[in-house]
């Protein structure tokens, strides 16, 4: 039996050496990004109930009476708050790609670009074949 410099006697042709395996080819997988996010924003809004206020009085150990002002915070519970997100002008993520991808598209028209036309292209492919799953809107 022949021995190389580089192999133990034998191993040469060892299947489960390192240095006979071959190499996994690259191979195309479908897969899914899923990712929550959340953005806590001021919302000005006239679409809600006031609550009520008043003045009540109360008695001190001593027999003096004190002005005391209550105030019942406003009823929001038929306020719809994702039509008053997007009235102040907010966006949601998948919007905010649309309009990101819309601005590369007219950069690159224009002949202004990142780092080059073919890294400006990617990024366009990226902001495309996002949906939105799941929205949801909270008052705080």
């Amino acid at each position: 039996m022949r021995e190389s410099g580089y192999f133990p006697a034998g191993a040469e042709f060892d299947p489960s050496a390192p240095y006979n395996q071959e190499e996994v080819p690259y191979e195309d997988f479908e897969i899914t990004c899923s990712q929550s996010l959340s953005k806590t924003v001021d919302v000005v809004t006239n679409n809600y109930i006031p609550g009520a206020s008043g003045v009540d009085y109360e008695i001190d150990d001593e027999g003096h009476r004190h002005a005391v002002a209550w105030h019942d915070d406003p009823d929001t519970s038929d306020t719809n708050w994702g039509i008053e997100y997007h009235e102040n002008d907010y966006h949601t993520p998948a919007q905010l790609l649309s309009l990101f991808k819309e601005c590369l598209e007219e950069n690159l028209k224009n002949g202004l670009v990142f780092h080059n036309p073919g890294f400006t292209e990617k990024l366009i492919k990226e902001c495309e074949g996002w949906s939105e799953d799941e929205t949801e809107y909270i008052e705080n």
